[in-house]
């Protein structure tokens, strides 16, 4: 597991102790102590697998053995018949393009690309990030290490955009401050409502409480942090999933007067 991914497990999605149910006896014929599954563990894994987790990172977060969770994301698919993420996949490819069409952009930074980019021969200029090293990205390193580098350099983007796992707040400064047209986030945060948990972002947004715990108000605190670097935000599309937003903010300069 790469470092970005254990940061996420270790301070972002480790599952709560109290969604595990109850341990089994353990027989010869299994290895590891068995334990119930819960509806809350099952939601948790959902969740996950939404993300784009694999097996090996579900484990992790949900402190089970790679095996047990293999059986079990084979019997949840038979179940459901259904493949996961490809429920709002389309839906995000297809504003995806709206915006490209409404900004225009000319050069490109995918933050967190994956194995393959969408940008792929879509703009003139692409320049792609992926901290696994398997990947055939022009960057891979730690994003926020990445923006930080790049700004200290100088390096301006028409459009970046910011799809990671979780929560890549760490960076929102510095890419609004190379970003010229438009950037786009992802925000892992919000999968968080459905088990009431409040924790991060009370440490990074400052809300407190579930009602306060809105897309909106994570829309509010980046359109301040464009203000601190002197450039206007504007939501153009907000696009609400299961477990995540992704929100597409176009950028203007203030005019100071």
């Amino acid at each position: 597991m790469n470092q970005e991914i254990l940061f996420c497990v270790d301070n972002f999605y480790k599952m709560p102790s109290d969604f595990k149910g109850k341990e089994k006896t353990k027989t010869h014929l299994t290895k590891n102590t068995p334990r119930e599954w819960t509806e809350k563990e099952l939601q948790w894994v959902e969740m996950l697998l939404n993300k784009g987790f694999t097996t090996k990172q579900i484990s992790e977060c949900i402190d089970r053995d790679s095996v047990q969770v293999s059986i079990k994301l084979k019997r949840i698919s038979k179940k459901d018949g259904e493949t996961y993420n490809e429920k709002h996949r389309d839906d995000k490819y297809f504003y995806n393009d709206l915006f490209l069409n409404e900004i225009k952009p000319k050069s490109i930074l995918d933050l967190y690309a994956g194995a393959n980019s969408y940008y792929e021969d879509k703009v003139e200029e692409l320049y792609t990030n992926d901290i696994n090293k398997t990947f055939n990205t022009y960057y891979s390193e730690s994003a926020e290490k990445l923006v930080h580098r790049l700004y200290y350099e100088g390096n301006k983007y028409d459009l970046i955009d910011v799809d990671p796992f979780g929560s890549a707040y760490e960076c929102f400064d510095c890419a609004i401050k190379m970003a010229r047209k438009g950037i786009i986030i992802t925000f892992g945060e919000m999968g968080h409502i459905r088990f009431k948990r409040v924790d991060y972002v009370n440490r990074i947004y400052g809300i407190n409480n579930l009602e306060d715990f809105t897309i909106e108000n994570l829309i509010q605190n980046v359109i301040k942090i464009g203000e601190r670097n002197k450039k206007k935000l504007v939501p153009v599309y907000v696009r609400n999933y299961r477990n995540i937003s992704r929100v597409y903010f176009e950028i203007s300069k203030y005019n100071l007067l």
